[in-house]
């Protein structure tokens, strides 16, 4: 197979920042602290001779501290007791230093709300990554790449990036923002940069064959390739999240701009299965290097970055280094995913894609722009419910989730679930059939504006065959229009058989209408408590969480 070479913009590599502990001497008339060891036992006399102010005594080493005149240590120094006089030393303690970036996108939130990308599964297709890093944990992976292993990065790329996600939450160096993500070092990219179309299609393909939740390319090619675009397609089809960086301009005119030549991002970002990543600076605007163009859908930071950085996996095992570039904003799109994908892992990448563009800052032009997509990525910041736009442990909560266990509802493709919405009746009677077990077959056609293609006919063939409805005077459905919350429980009083006792319970409810005797009913069965102590509203329209009650409360019965 002809190899067709895959390159990406390399980082601009600024400065790599060590910490050595510094010594310190303090002094005060000529008085210094110090620490004063002995060979045998402490030597007192020798100590009052030195005029010596002991403040503790280390018994254990047979030594002391204390202060003694700065004109006697030499002097000191020589006593045949005394084994060692050393200056105090100042120790630090170890920090992390999370880039701007990590604090940009708000990861110390999802922090404190407890996501942190904790069973989530990323491939980092890059150019390895150094598993050696005391900043790093890498679960697993495999190289493309003959007689190379995926876990040393000759390069840096690789584990600059897997930083980014999933530095450890420790004492040391940064501090990734989602540190408890399953890091994979999937190798394609050569030590200086570069990979070829066959590895890059086979480190896809072995990530889908792991199973991974999210891919991460901190590559670009500004060729199009259809096995490239087939294969993503793929791996997002089978609910596989791909991030991948925009591109970094590399033309720069006599003005000293950078002039971009494509007419939108760069390959694979392109393609309409990936989630493309622009690169933006400390005060939100879009970086100067960054493409923009329609496949834009994400900004993040991405200049002056620092993270785990790694040329040699055995000498120097604990680089970080300030890098930057659409390669570096991708993976913080990956740990942000990756959050959400913790807190949702029941929705799927179309549906936490459309929640992650939601939650976005958005910059530029008001909407989905050329230069920022849908705007500046950002942490989950709450404590998540069943469904992005559902409250925690509210009266409907416990409903939701038993019709949710239950297979009957899995929310819209944009990730919500809409509890104030009306229910339409065509929904309504969906929702009882999946209760129940129903088939949907739509051979039958029983109401003219109901199709045998749509959604919801068997299930409504089904409920008229049994006698649990009956349709308008006119002969029709009106599937699309809204149930009302009286209509709803005739047809629940139906199917599950509910008496009553004939009382009277709401003041709202006349007692010559159709409905009275089954909202009775499922009153006193517990289905439905009313809005007041006798308020019903009987010719409302029923919203999906009021909805999600009354069918689970009913099940519940069974």
């Amino acid at each position: 197979m002809k190899k067709v070479m895959v390159t990406f913009i390399l980082l601009v590599l600024l400065t790599s920042i060590c910490f050595t502990p510094s010594l310190a001497a303090t002094s005060d008339n000529d008085l210094e602290k110090v620490i004063i060891s002995f060979e045998d036992g402490i030597d007192y006399q020798v100590l009052e001779d030195m005029g010596a102010e002991i403040h503790s005594e280390l018994d254990a080493i047979s030594s002391v501290i204390a202060t003694i005149p700065s004109t006697t240590i030499t002097k000191a120094d020589t006593d045949i007791s005394v084994k060692a006089i050393s200056d105090e030393q100042i120790f630090k303690a170890a920090a992390q230093q999370p880039s701007w970036g990590y604090q940009q996108i708000k990861a110390p939130s999802a922090l404190k709300v407890g996501y942190t990308g904790k069973g989530v599964k990323i491939a980092v297709i890059d150019s390895g990554i150094n598993s050696k890093h005391p900043d790093l944990s890498v679960v697993g992976g495999a190289s493309m790449i003959d007689n190379s292993s995926a876990f040393i990065d000759r390069n840096g790329h690789g584990t600059h990036v897997a930083g980014v996600i999933a530095a450890l939450n420790n004492s040391i160096g940064v501090v990734g923002a989602a540190p408890d993500a399953e890091i994979y070092s999937v190798k394609v990219l050569s030590s200086n940069g570069s990979g070829t179309l066959e590895d890059v299609l086979d480190g896809i393909q072995w990530a889908i064959d792991h199973k991974m939740d999210i891919i991460n390319l901190s590559l670009t090619t500004d060729a199009h390739k259809s096995e490239l675009q087939a294969m993503l397609k793929k791996a997002n089809d089978l609910g596989i999240i791909v991030v991948a960086a925009a591109g970094n301009n590399e033309i720069v005119d006599t003005q000293g701009n950078y002039v971009q030549v494509e007419d939108d991002v760069l390959y694979p970002a392109r393609y309409k299965s990936v989630i493309a990543v622009g690169s933006t600076n400390t005060n939100n605007r879009l970086s100067s290097f960054s493409y923009i163009g329609p496949s834009v859908e994400l900004v993040a930071p991405g200049e002056g970055i620092y993270s785990t950085f790694s040329k040699d996996a055995v000498i120097n095992p604990a680089e970080y280094q300030n890098s930057e570039g659409t390669s570096v904003s991708t993976p913080f799109v990956a740990a942000v995913f990756a959050q959400y994908k913790e807190a949702y892992p029941h929705l799927t990448n179309g549906q936490l894609r459309e929640t992650v563009k939601r939650s976005t800052i958005d910059l530029g032009a008001t909407g989905k722009d050329q230069l920022y997509g849908n705007g500046l990525v950002q942490s989950l910041q709450k404590q998540a419910a069943l469904y992005p736009d559902l409250i925690p442990n509210f009266w409907y909560s416990d409903s939701i989730q038993f019709i949710f266990n239950q297979g009957i509802v899995s929310g819209f493709p944009d990730g919500t679930y809409r509890p104030g919405a009306t229910i339409t009746r065509a929904d309504a009677i969906t929702m009882i059939g999946r209760a129940l077990g129903w088939e949907n077959n739509a051979t039958r056609h029983y109401f003219h504006d109901v199709s045998t293609g749509s959604y919801a006919a068997g299930y409504i063939n089904k409920a008229y065959e049994l006698g649990y409805i009956s349709g308008m005077p006119d002969g029709s459905f009106q599937p699309s229009a809204p149930i009302k919350r009286g209509d709803m429980a005739v047809i629940l009083k139906k199917i599950f058989g509910l008496t009553s006792s004939g009382a009277h319970s709401f003041s709202d409810v006349n007692q010559t209408r159709y409905y009275a005797e089954a909202i009775q009913a499922a009153y006193e069965n517990g289905i439905v408590l009313g809005y007041s102590s006798d308020i019903f509203r009987p010719e409302a329209s029923i919203t999906r969480a009021e909805n999600a009650v009354m069918l689970s409360k009913s099940l519940k019965l069974q």
